[in-house]
């Protein structure tokens, strides 16, 4: 465990590696077994750190556990599309919005009062939300439910200041220490117009409203645009290694021509921003990609996080492989399906594998995962035996 921020670090800079490196995201599949008492023996008591290095790991800190590493208050205005960490390089400060929350046994309901009409927004935070490994609460009720909401969201995005946090980051860092690589987060959405499909607005009535009049966002934009900026700006301050910054895009959720006008030129200014601040950017590439690669051809980024290959998607990870070629590391490669007994025999498992370590040499630009991240009921001897089995290319 002491070499493996170390190790990841030279993959992702190219340089000649030893083996292929393994470090699985585990953080749900923890958390679900931890809530129903169902961890492996012998990992019955140990924290996910700990579990991580008795399974001979690399530690996974990428996308936070938003739920169980920070007080509720953080996730207030989840369903506004912003979150507060002590791990984060900044703070998100909404003292000079007026709005009043109501916890319940099962979601955190917030009502934003402004000079255009209240806003209310609901989302899933209790039992049931714990229990089920994730580690973000779902948006029950969005912000905007009809056109005019557009206008008392703006003032309320106006009214939001950043601060940055650099000793939060730097704490978080020294936590992780050399186990792992400590991603700073910036935000899981890619710029304003991303922001408002994902978190804003129900993703059919965002389509709706920029097929019928696009210019609808502009008011939340301008603020949005501003914030983006200070966030980007903040993660400079700290010594992050590599940035996370975008998430979830898809052939279909985040067509291609959207992905190129609203995507692509932010993913471009954060990789010129993070790069002359000597830093690696990483963004979480999860979805349907075949159709994306054209628009991926036209930005940069460094590190491609949690890439999902056939027989989840279309695409074979060799096809991945040769698509990004020396240019952008591939953190990801084992679909999640095959991690299921159900879905899979040991014996198709075991030769999958096989076939991505013989086939991927050498090994740089590429550091192993479970893509998006490992099941709650995932084959335990399915994860053992990936381990062991890199291990084994590490000592030859």
């Amino acid at each position: 465990m002491n070499h493996f921020k170390n190790k990841m670090l030279s993959v992702i800079r190219g340089e000649e590696t030893s083996g292929l490196l393994f470090v699985p995201r585990l953080d749900i599949w923890y958390n679900y077994n931890t809530a129903h008492n169902t961890l492996p023996e012998g990992y019955e008591n140990l924290s996910l750190s700990e579990v991580a290095s008795k399974l001979g790991l690399g530690f996974h800190s990428v996308v936070p556990d938003f739920i169980h590493s920070a007080p509720v208050e953080s996730i207030y205005h989840r369903a506004l599309g912003f979150y507060n960490n002590p791990d984060f390089p900044y703070s998100v400060d909404f003292s000079s919005v007026d709005f009043d929350v109501t916890q319940s046994d099962d979601e955190l309901k917030v009502i934003y009062h402004t000079g255009h009409g209240d806003l209310t927004t609901r989302c899933s935070y209790g039992e049931e939300l714990f229990n089920s490994g994730n580690s973000i609460p779902e948006v029950i009720e969005h912000a905007v439910k009809s056109k005019k909401d557009y206008t008392a969201l703006a003032e309320i995005l106006s009214n939001v200041r950043i601060q940055p946090t650099p000793d939060n980051y730097k704490k978080y860092n020294e936590r992780i220490g050399n186990a792992g690589i400590a991603v700073a987060f910036t935000s899981l959405a890619c710029g304003p117009m991303q922001h408002i499909m994902r978190d804003l607005v129900k993703y059919e009535d965002f389509c709706l409203d920029l097929y019928d009049d696009p210019l609808l966002f502009d008011c939340c934009i301008e603020p949005l645009t501003g914030l983006y900026n200070q966030i980007i700006e903040s993660v400079l301050l700290t010594n992050a290694g590599v940035v996370l910054f975008g998430a979830n895009y898809d052939e279909t959720i985040t067509w291609p021509p959207f992905f190129d006008e609203y995507i692509a030129p932010w993913l471009n200014k954060a990789y010129i921003k993070i790069h002359s601040a000597g830093k690696f950017l990483l963004t979480h590439t999860d979805g349907e990609n075949e159709g994306l690669l054209p628009s991926y051809e036209n930005c940069r980024f460094d590190i491609a996080d949690s890439v999902c290959p056939a027989p989840m998607t279309k695409l074979s990870l060799q096809e991945y492989r040769d698509f990004f070629g020396k240019r952008t590391t591939i953190w990801g490669g084992i679909p999640s399906n095959i991690m299921l007994k159900d879905c899979y025999s040991f014996k198709d498992f075991k030769e999958f594998v096989r076939n991505v370590i013989d086939s991927c040499k050498p090994y740089d630009h590429l550091i192993l995962s479970i893509a998006d991240t490992t099941p709650p009921d995932a084959d335990f001897d399915r994860i053992l035996y990936l381990a062991e089995e890199c291990e084994k290319t590490i000592r030859r």
